[in-house]
């Protein structure tokens, strides 16, 4: 006889995953199983008592009813991706579910609240795999951390949103008083070096700092202030919870494309990616090989299937399904290999390196870096 399972439970599925040991036996035994066949007892904590033959009935009954117990032998590996509180986790929650990887490995997805979070993860080793922004891979590496990046899932996610009317161009920002959240980090990287390319006395903006972007977006709709620069999909949220408070939120300029003309490039900021523990990736490659094409059939799904991608998404993002949909169109989603946008990375980081050589950790990248 046995008592007691593990369980891990989909949140956007509600699809249950439970190991069973027999009595007698070393190896469990795993299947996928919907809630009502089990009765809960507290969270992460189911309880039952079976003997062989129940067993054996139960499965087979749950094969008659169509759930298809797929009895595995036990021990899918795990493979973890720490995501980041931001649209593209929405590319990793898809893959996480529908994607090839799946099959052979538990593929599951966690999102970190702030970059520090996600810094003190891979300090402690905790984190394997991880969305980052792309400044911060760079910053791990030259600290002594053995990281690398794996792709670029954003050419551009940070969006300026505006009470009112619109703040047209970067010089408007002047008189302006401005939210942003995580300050030395991506939406502020992105800010300040534009700012000082265009000569714009940063001092004569006025620029308050939250410490994530759920609480930038409540100080905008909430206090006095002009504008937000906020990442997908809390800018469309804003917007959406704007109309809701009788607070007319608009978009302002784009600031990729005010980027790409700053800095003669082309519009788009490689702004956040996923990075990996370089022994876990190489140890590995071919799960991330499968994963990368698992990710780029996400993303072709999400676009046709956006208020399914929503309703996933809505459980690991702190936005609601129809942010969700309207912060599609702004997030500028990719599934890009870092080998295959090598250059456009490259020139990002010199351009940092002129702005403020301490966001990559004092130097440019070496040629490890790009792990695929």
């Amino acid at each position: 006889m046995y008592s007691g399972l593990n369980l891990n439970q989909n949140k956007a599925t509600k699809l249950q995953t439970v190991q069973i040991v027999l009595q007698g036996e070393a190896t469990p035994y795993w299947f996928k199983v919907n809630p009502p066949y089990f009765r809960r007892i507290r969270y992460g904590d189911w309880k039952m008592e079976l003997k062989r033959r129940d067993f054996l009935k139960m499965t087979a009954a749950l094969a008659a009813a169509g759930v298809s117990p797929s009895l595995l032998a036990a021990g899918k590996e795990q493979f973890t991706i720490y995501g980041a509180p931001a649209l593209p986790s929405v590319t990793i929650a898809v893959a996480a579910l529908q994607g090839k990887l799946a099959k052979q490995a538990d593929v599951s997805l966690k999102v970190w609240r702030s970059p520090d979070q996600l810094r003190a993860g891979v300090a402690s080793g905790q984190f394997k795999v991880m969305m980052s922004p792309s400044n911060v891979g760079v910053n791990l590496r030259n600290q002594g951390q053995k990281v690398g990046m794996v792709n670029i899932l954003t050419n551009g996610i940070t969006q300026l949103v505006c009470k009112g009317s619109a703040i047209a161009s970067p010089q408007d920002l002047v008189g302006k008083k401005i939210l942003v959240p995580f300050k030395n980090d991506m939406p502020d990287i992105v800010l300040q070096a534009l700012l000082k390319k265009l000569k714009i006395d940063a001092h004569k903006v006025g620029i308050t700092y939250t410490a994530t972007p759920p609480e930038a977006v409540g100080l905008f709709l909430s206090k006095d202030y002009h504008a937000a620069i906020l990442p997908e999909p809390m800018a469309s949220a804003s917007i959406l919870k704007g109309k809701t408070m009788g607070v007319n939120v608009v978009r302002g300029f784009d600031l990729v494309k005010a980027w790409g003309q700053a800095f003669d490039t082309k519009p788009l900021i490689p702004m956040a990616g996923i990075i990996a523990n370089e022994e876990y990736f190489h140890a590995h490659k071919v799960q991330f090989d499968i994963f990368h094409q698992d990710l780029k059939n996400s993303l072709n799904w999400i676009l046709a299937n956006r208020q399914s991608a929503a309703k996933i998404g809505k459980n690991y993002l702190p936005a609601p399904e129809p942010a969700l949909v309207m912060g599609l169109d702004g997030a500028r989603l990719t599934v890009t290999k870092g080998s295959e946008v090598k250059n456009e990375i490259l020139k990002f980081y010199e351009i940092l390196m002129q702005f403020n050589p301490k966001l990559l950790g004092g130097k440019l990248p070496d040629n490890g870096f790009f792990l695929a």
